[in-house]
């Protein structure tokens, strides 16, 4: 019990003893005089833990700091066309899609399945979200 005690008290020393820590923009130091010359800002709630980054994502930022090549302005020009062609092809099919969901909703009676006719509502306002979003990616 003794040992446990001693222990403790040990513990809460070495906790208090903490210098303090000074954030200086997105720097942290515990140097006073540093701290005091820069005009940085006391921290009051303890010992600033840092997690070093990933092994991948310093792979990413130090692949984003190549040179990246540019593209020619007839090519991207060449692209741009090819896009808008695949989103209005898209945007044809989608629309044509919703037409037929419409007249199968329509078939349904009162007396068929409710179940189906929350099916089929449920695609066309996914068909109609995907008409809207479409639309707008056209005029970027």
């Amino acid at each position: 019990m003794r040992y446990f005690l001693i222990l403790c008290l040990w513990l809460v020393n070495q906790a208090l003893a903490q210098e303090k820590m000074y954030r200086c923009g997105n720097e942290y130091t515990n140097l006073a005089d540093r701290a005091n010359s820069v005009a940085c800002q006391a921290l009051e709630h303890g010992a600033v833990v840092t997690v070093p980054a990933h092994k991948r994502a310093i792979a990413v930022t130090q692949s984003a700091k190549k040179p990246i090549k540019k593209v020619s302005t007839p090519e991207q020009q060449a692209r741009d066309r090819d896009a808008k062609l695949v989103i209005e092809s898209e945007l044809k099919k989608t629309q044509s899609q919703l037409e037929e969901l419409r007249k199968n909703y329509g078939q349904i009676t009162a007396a068929q399945d409710s179940e189906r006719k929350q099916a089929i509502k449920q695609q066309m306002a996914r068909a109609e979200a995907d008409i809207v979003s479409l639309k707008r990616e056209l005029k970027r």
